[in-house]
């Protein structure tokens, strides 16, 4: 008897399926069905085993930045799972990578005169889907992550992190502005002087710092991660599906309950724009590409 099997493969927005055919014996042995099913992709793997999915970053020589690329494959990733027979995800980067993720595709944003950070913006997506996915994420970080992936990370819904991560925040060092909503996560994750004190230094926090202040859940050793972030995950996965939805959205409702008034949205984006506009926001682009120091002049 034939039993037939589709794995489907992401690679730059096209989907291609593959079919698989597997003989099944009468002797009770596995099949294709009962294996952990991998999707092999250039920039995102993507594997599921028994409940719980798996999310891999896999653009080393880019150091996983959040290109529009990899967004793009990260949120196909995500509704996979989200259809799929998954309880818990788990985000993360390939083993043994010094860097989880640089942060914004540089190259993707505008030279000036456009906001760089709308409500299109690829991260800007990605960020509302993991808030909306129906599953706990749980984002599983070894190495250092830079700029926007920081707020990817304290998006998801627990953060279990190796003694070697760090976390560096650098919209002032590069000199974007960055956007209401993004500021108003880093807000709510954490502590707000620390918080403040990050966005107005783009000074690294170290893992230990990270999880004080409620960045980060828990801290093992990176010969520790996986194991501990797969029992984490298993724990989830045990409990009703149902409730642990349920009360995800909760509580992603009870935190953005909080309304923003007109006036006060329309003054910080025109303060916002102010800044794409002017010469500091080039030279900080400039000084990037150049692999320099930049020279802000507050005009």
């Amino acid at each position: 008897m034939l039993d037939i099997s589709y794995v489907i493969l992401w690679h730059h927005g096209v989907v291609l399926h593959y079919l698989l055919t597997a003989y099944r014996p009468k002797t009770g042995l596995k099949t294709v069905e009962n294996l952990p099913r991998i999707n092999a992709v250039s920039i995102i793997l993507t594997s599921i085993s028994e409940t719980i999915g798996t999310i891999t970053l896999n653009n080393p020589q880019k150091r996983n930045a959040l290109s529009t690329d990899l967004i793009d494959q990260l949120m196909n990733a995500l509704k996979m799972m989200s259809s799929a027979d998954v309880r818990v995800v788990v985000l993360r980067a390939a083993k043994g990578e010094k860097v989880w993720s640089s942060g914004h595709d540089v190259h993707e944003l505008p030279m000036s005169r456009r906001d760089p950070l709308t409500y299109t913006d690829p991260l800007r997506q990605v960020i509302r889907t993991i808030h909306e996915h129906p599953h706990p994420i749980i984002a599983m970080v070894e190495g250092s992550v830079w700029g926007g992936a920081c707020e990817l990370i304290i998006s998801c819904d627990l953060v279990v992190a190796s003694k070697e991560a760090s976390f560096t925040i650098t919209p002032a060092k590069l000199g974007v502005p960055y956007n209401l909503s993004g500021v108003l996560n880093l807000v709510r994750a954490t502590n707000l002087l620390v918080i403040k004190e990050a966005l107005f230094t783009a000074q690294t926090i170290k893992v230990e710092r990270a999880a004080a202040i409620g960045m980060v859940n828990h801290v093992v050793a990176v010969d520790e991660l996986e194991h501990f972030t797969h029992q984490l995950a298993t724990r989830i996965a045990e409990n009703s599906p149902l409730v642990v939805s349920v009360l995800k959205e909760q509580i992603r409702v009870i935190t953005e309950a909080a309304p923003l008034n007109p006036e006060g949205f329309e003054r910080v984006q025109a303060l916002r724009r102010a800044v794409y506009d002017s010469e500091d926001y080039k030279e900080g682009i400039q000084a990037f590409f150049e692999k320099r120091k930049p020279k802000f002049l507050g005009k």
